[in-house]
């Protein structure tokens, strides 16, 4: 029995979990996936390649200054790095025009090494449960005492007195659903965030704009689909103002590190579609031909290599990015049950993982309280 219980390993749940922790709580955290950190997601490509699909950098202090605790501890702890980054932005007639760009961070083996950091001292199949999908959430004991039953595939079971549900909202109301009918009654509903909705339609209310990323490698460094005369050779990034297919394209090799023998990274680029792009695909059973117009799509604009990648790989981001937020920093679907992540939005962000981080500290909160 764990006093609670936190699903999801993205920033919000582990930032829920990290404060949690430090107020003397026993707590056990589980996600669906292998690996942690949701959107701050890395994929080992093969050896020692590495690609960042999901978050793209992190934040200065300055342009995020809610996370500059967070972001001066990843930095003295040498996860974060800077990222020597230029910004550039295509516009009409394929004109390419340098843009400023606040100072941002990378990991050098992956933004999922933040995750890895935030969740030391957690142990793997004990206080850290990677592939336990929870697909049932039901209460027990008292109304005025609720704990709360998660069943996982394979019948793995988790027992909590409390419970943060730190997913995309989507998710976390489909999991809500499986509670009886009973549970959020006008008892439990006395201290929501909106007692005139049920939590299960609060969840529903928030909206998501979908993305498709492509990753994809050329067999040896130093390419670059631009005039280098224009660009910094140390890392170049691209969004595209005109085009109906890519938001953003950038060198994703250029964060990686040189290693001892002087040798430097494969080439590898990351491509992020446009919403309407993304959506034309979304429930396609096969990716491939999107990913193929992706890279056609860059290779007409930036070179023809492009095009012809030794590797590639697509993603699915049905939750990219929050069109319709809850416009408060957790939802308390029960006293002992809250929900929360970058979908939770009191206040206009500048980074949706400020929100996610904000979000995580809220759910603590109320749960500690």
């Amino acid at each position: 029995m764990w006093d609670i219980a936190i699903i999801g390993t993205g920033l919000a749940g582990l930032s829920c979990m990290r404060q949690l922790k430090a107020s003397g709580q026993q707590v056990c955290i589980l996600d669906k996936s292998r690996g942690l950190g949701g959107r701050m997601a890395t994929r080992r490509v093969t050896g020692p390649i590495r690609v960042d699909h999901g978050l793209r950098y992190w934040p200065s202090e300055a342009s995020a200054p809610e996370l500059a605790p967070l972001t001066h501890e990843l930095i003295e702890a040498g996860v974060l790095k800077p990222w020597a980054v230029s910004a550039y932005e295509l516009q009409a007639d394929d004109r390419l025009v340098q843009v400023e760009q606040d100072p941002v961070y990378v990991a050098s083996s992956g933004m999922s090494a933040i995750a890895k950091y935030l969740a030391q001292g957690f142990v793997p199949d004990e206080t850290l449960l990677t592939e336990y999908r929870a697909i049932d959430i039901s209460p027990y004991g008292q109304p005025d005492d609720i704990g709360w039953r998660i069943e996982c595939e394979g019948g793995k079971v988790v027992m909590a007195r409390k419970c943060a549900i730190a997913i995309p909202a989507a998710q976390a109301a489909d999991l809500l659903a499986t509670c009886p009918a009973e549970t959020f009654s006008e008892m439990v509903l006395e201290k929501s965030s909106t007692p005139s909705a049920s939590p299960i339609e609060q969840l529903r209310a928030v909206d998501y704009y979908p993305r498709l990323t492509v990753l994809a490698g050329y067999g040896q460094p130093d390419k670059n689909p631009l005039d280098m005369g224009k660009l910094n050779p140390d890392g170049w990034m691209v969004t595209d103002t005109i085009g109906t297919s890519t938001e953003w394209i950038g060198l994703d090799s250029s964060k990686r590190a040189i290693a001892a023998d002087g040798s430097k990274p494969e080439t590898t680029l990351v491509i992020h579609s446009k919403t309407g792009f993304a959506e034309k695909y979304l429930d396609a059973g096969d990716l491939q031909p999107a990913a193929s117009a992706l890279l056609r799509a860059n290779a007409r604009k930036y070179g023809d290599w492009i095009a012809q990648p030794s590797w590639f790989h697509i993603h699915r981001w049905r939750d990219a990015v929050v069109r319709q937020p809850h416009p408060a920093d957790t939802l308390i679907a029960a006293p002992t049950l809250v929900c929360g992540g970058d979908w939770c939005v009191s206040r206009p962000v500048a980074y949706p993982i400020t929100a996610a981080y904000r979000s995580g500290q809220a759910m603590a909160q109320a749960l500690i309280t």
